[in-house]
């Protein structure tokens, strides 16, 4: 009895949290087409624990060129086919429980899945997106260039949380 409570307990949070996943994916998407751009969301699993989801804010461009980039500069590290998931398809319904993936959320379907095998660069996502054909800002590539002071860091978050508030769905909870 204890084990079945627990799994049902498990699954449902679960759900949760995954429905309240895309609500967030979905708000963000609205928020920067309010602003006139795109965002690609990726995940990459690897090596931790934990989700690390990066939502990152582009000029509007075809999914079909971001798929292609990213295909190709996996290419370049010697990284087998991405997977295209079929749309309506899970994240969860891909992944396998213990094994690091990294996973391409893009606005219109189908969304791309790699299983890593092996080792893989920690910052793929950062090196396609920083790459001559999506946002041609190789300065961008290393994180550790992009810091700003405290003062800087607070004042950009108090901006976004403001432009943000109206696509804030939390608010209603």
């Amino acid at each position: 009895m204890a084990d079945t409570l627990f799994q049902v307990i498990a699954v449902t949070t679960c759900n949760k949290f995954l429905t309240q996943c895309c609500t967030y994916k979905s708000s963000l998407r609205k928020y920067f087409r309010s602003k006139g751009q795109s965002c690609v969301i990726y995940e990459r699993n690897y090596r931790s624990q934990h989700m690390q989801l990066q939502v990152v804010p582009i000029p509007k461009m075809s999914c079909d060129a971001l798929r292609e980039a990213f295909t190709l500069h996996g290419q370049l590290q010697g990284m087998e086919e991405f997977t295209e998931l079929p749309p309506g398809t899970s994240i969860v319904d891909a992944i396998q429980t213990g094994r690091p993936y990294f996973h391409l959320d893009l606005e219109d379907p189908p969304n791309l899945f790699y299983r890593i095998r092996g080792n893989f660069p920690l910052q793929f996502g950062r090196d396609v997106l920083a790459g001559r054909s999506v946002l041609n800002t190789p300065d961008k590539v290393d994180w550790r260039a992009c810091s700003v002071s405290k003062e800087e860091e607070t004042r950009l978050a108090d901006v976004l949380r403001k432009n943000f508030e109206p696509f804030d769905f939390t608010a209603d909870l």
